[in-house]
C-alpha cells in the first residue's frame, strides 16, 4: 500500500454536501452546509475551507477557513453570480472540493418611499439592467419594528396572495404585483393602488394564485417591499434588499371637500348629447354610480387617469331627460353625492356648452372634480 493510499484512507474521502444561503444582501452572501457522509469522514473533521470564484471550479479570490459549517462572504458586488465550494479538513490533510454552488447576491434596495396616502405608498424602483423575464414586487406589513427575514433567503413557495397576507395572525411577504420591466410607468410603483396582475408562468406554486390583487394598504402602518426578480430563462432569480420602511399616514375621518366646476346650470336643447364627467381622489378602491329620478344609470369608468372618473354619456331626447343627475362616489371608507342639473335651453341659436348647477354632501377624503363636455 503506497502512502497517496494511506492518507486518503485517513482525510475525508467525500466533500462536504447542501451548501446552501441562508442570508443574502447586495454585498454579502451567507452560508452553511453538511458535512461529508459519516463513511467518508475518515476520522474527526476538525476545519472547512470555503471557496468562492467568479466561475464554476474559478480561481478563489476569496477562501475561509473555520471550524463551524457556515461562512459569510463579504464585499461581494450586487446583483452579481459567484460560485462556492467546499472542502473538509482532519487533522492528517484536507479532502476534495465539493461541487460549486452558484448564488447570486441582491440587488441594491428601493429607496424610502417618496409619496404616502393613509392606504398607498409610491416607490421609485431601480429597474434591472440584465434582461429579466419579469419581476415579482414583494411587501410586507412591518410589526413591532422588527427587521424582516433576508429578502434572499425566501423561496417563491413561501410568498403568499394578499388577501392570504390580510387573513394571516403573523405577518407574512405577499406578491403585490407581477411587472416586467417595461410595465413599470417612469419608474414608479405604486403599492396598494387596488390593480390587478396576472403571473406570467402557467403553474400555480402551492401559495399564490395566477393573479395577483395590489389591495389597499392599512393607515398608518408601515411596509417594506423588494423585487424577485426573475430572468430571461425563467429558472434563476435573485432579489433586491429591502426598501426601508415606510409609513402611510393616517386617515382624516372628516377632511373638507375641494369642488372645482363651472357656475350655473347645464343648458341643452331636445337632441343634443352630453357628457357628464365626475372625477374623484380618495382612498381606492373607489366606486362612482349615476342616478336619476331614482334610477340607476349606466357609466364609463376611466381607471387609469390620475383621478378616478366616472363618464355618463346622456342624449336629451325628451322632457324626462332633462333635471337633475346625482354621481354618488364611495371610496374605502366615506361616501359623497355631486348632482348636476341639464336644464332646457330654450334660445335659438345658443351652443350646447352648458354650465353645472351642483350640490355635495357628506364628507370624504378626497377632491370632487365634476365636468361637462358638451357635442
Amino acid at each position: 500500500m503506497n502512502l497517496a493510499t494511506i492518507l486518503y484512507s485517513i482525510v475525508p474521502s467525500g466533500p462536504p454536501l447542501n451548501i446552501k444561503t441562508t442570508s443574502r444582501s447586495a454585498s454579502s452572501l451567507s452560508f452553511t452546509w453538511d458535512p461529508p457522509e459519516k463513511d467518508k469522514q475518515n476520522g474527526v473533521i476538525i476545519s472547512y475551507t470555503a471557496c468562492v470564484s467568479h466561475s464554476e471550479n474559478g480561481h478563489c479570490f476569496q477562501t475561509f477557513a473555520t471550524n463551524k459549517r457556515e461562512w459569510v462572504a463579504r464585499h461581494l458586488t450586487a446583483s452579481t453570480k459567484y460560485y462556492v465550494r467546499i472542502l473538509a479538513s482532519t487533522k492528517v490533510g484536507h479532502g476534495n472540493y465539493s461541487e460549486s454552488r452558484g448564488f447570486f447576491t441582491n440587488e441594491k434596495a428601493a429607496e424610502k418611499a417618496i409619496a404616502e396616502t393613509s392606504s398607498t405608498l409610491t416607490f421609485s424602483l431601480q429597474i434591472p439592467s440584465k434582461t429579466i423575464a419579469y419581476f415579482y414586487m414583494v411587501a410586507l406589513k412591518l410589526k413591532d419594528g422588527k427587521e424582516p427575514t433576508s429578502s434572499g433567503s425566501y423561496e417563491n413557495s413561501e410568498f403568499v396572495t394578499y388577501a392570504e397576507a390580510r387573513k394571516s395572525t403573523n405577518s407574512k411577504p405577499y406578491i403585490a404585483a407581477v411587472v416586467t420591466s417595461s410595465g413599470v410607468d417612469g419608474k414608479m410603483f405604486v403599492l396598494g393602488d387596488g390593480r390587478n396582475t396576472s403571473d406570467p408562468t402557467s403553474r400555480r406554486r402551492r401559495s399564490t394564485s395566477s393573479n395577483y390583487y395590489n389591495g389597499p394598504l392599512e393607515p398608518g402602518s408601515s411596509y417594506s417591499i423588494f423585487q424577485r426578480i426573475v430572468l430571461s430563462d425563467k429558472v434563476e432569480y435573485y432579489s433586491t434588499d429591502w426598501s426601508p420602511a415606510s409609513k402611510t399616514s393616517e386617515y382624516a375621518g372628516s377632511p373638507s371637500i375641494l369642488i372645482k366646476t363651472s357656475s350655473g346650470d347645464i343648458k341643452a336643447k331636445e337632441g343634443d348629447l352630453v357628457n357628464l364627467l365626475c372625477s374623484a381622489e380618495g382612498e381606492p378602491p373607489i366606486i362612482f354610480n349615476w342616478e336619476k329620478d331614482q334610477k340607476l344609470l349606466e357609466s364609463f369608468m376611466e381607471k387609469d387617469k390620475p383621478h378616478r372618473s366616472s363618464l355618463l354619456v346622456v342624449t336629451v331626447k325628451d322632457q324626462t331627460s332633462f333635471g337633475k343627475y346625482t354621481c354618488h362616489i364611495r371610496d374605502r371608507f366615506e361616501s359623497t353625492t355631486y348632482t348636476m342639473s341639464v336644464l332646457k335651453d330654450t334660445r335659438i341659436d345658443n351652443p350646447t356648452s352648458g354650465l353645472l348647477h351642483s350640490s355635495a354632501s357628506t364628507s370624504i377624503n378626497q377632491s370632487i372634480r365634476c365636468l361637462t363636455i358638451n357635442e
